[in-house]
């Protein structure tokens, strides 16, 4: 069994590596210097509406939340890679605490415990949590949801009631309506499978009027802004993104985004591989606890 002190020096030697990689290892691939390149632009601009990938070309393909956190950390500490990626890994950190969290309230300290290690050792976390790149607060948002929507009957504190409007509110700024497949997929399915009554339990938990426009208040003003600022910006994001990239071949829409579809595409095979497996233990994770909702009609 691995005890306080063992799990929490596991924890400082991890994170003590991913800073010195930070540190000393250059950018490296197309994705991490266009994105480090644009939030310098926002630095030197002053322009926090819109991200451009050079001064007169704007990107479109993502929403602005990890380019405004990596600009604040270039703002901080200056330009160089340690800040730029400084981000990420603290999005990653608050997703272990949300882990911890979950884990601590559903299983044991133990079962929280092996939840972070397993989560910060994964191969693709570990490697995005000193990246620049926009996943890791995108799994910030959809990991927060996931679990308060869980924990809201049971735990209603208002980091869990609200805390699953928050983070759609995060995944819409920093994904965009991907955010809310990730969310609400696994909710359907979770919820059509306990129909019987637990589900009722959880969706009657959460605030759905104020917190829906909690999410609105926080996630919408952006989409406005930027589509009033570069015009059709929304036709392109909403529909060329998520549609039109799909379903039409050689779809030529893409401002910005092309070069990085294959080291994209990398990322997600690895990502749904851990989703997978995640997912079976999950399942079963589910089919055996007593979550303490009473039982509705």
């Amino acid at each position: 069994m691995l005890h306080r002190t063992g799990f929490i020096w596991i924890i400082v030697v991890l994170v003590a590596l991913r800073i010195l990689g930070m540190v000393l290892v250059p950018l490296t691939d197309t994705t991490e210097a266009r994105y480090a390149e644009i939030a310098r632009l926002m630095v030197t601009t002053n322009d926090w509406i819109t991200p451009w990938f050079k001064p007169d070309v704007p990107f479109w393909g993502k929403p602005p939340l990890a380019f405004w956190m990596e600009a604040l950390s270039f703002k901080a500490f200056g330009i160089n890679e340690f800040a730029v990626r400084l981000p990420s890994l603290l999005a990653t950190l608050a997703t272990s605490w949300v882990i911890w969290r979950f884990a601590l309230l559903t299983g044991t300290t133990r079962t929280a415990r092996n939840a972070v290690l397993i989560y910060i050792t994964t191969a693709l976390a570990y490697v995005a949590s000193g990246a620049v790149m926009t996943d890791p607060f995108l799994t910030l948002g959809v990991t927060w949801s996931l679990a308060a929507f869980y924990l809201a009957p049971t735990a209603p504190r208002w980091y869990w009631r609200y805390g699953f409007f928050l983070g759609l509110a995060i995944g819409l700024l920093a994904k965009g309506p991907l955010a809310l497949v990730l969310t609400f997929a696994p909710i359907v399915i979770w919820s059509f499978i306990h129909r019987s009554g637990t589900a009722q339990c959880h969706i009657k938990a959460l605030p759905w009027l104020k917190g829906s426009l909690l999410t609105l208040l926080i996630g919408l003003p952006w989409y406005i802004a930027a589509e009033l600022k570069t015009p059709g910006f929304l036709n392109y994001f909403i529909i060329g993104e998520h549609f039109m990239r799909f379903i039409q071949p050689g779809w030529g829409g893409e401002r910005s985004v092309r070069q990085c579809a294959q080291a994209s595409q990398r990322h997600y095979l690895a990502a749904m591989a851990d989703g997978v497996l995640s997912l079976g233990f999950d399942c079963h994770r589910i089919a055996s606890w007593q979550n303490g909702c009473s039982a509705g009609p």
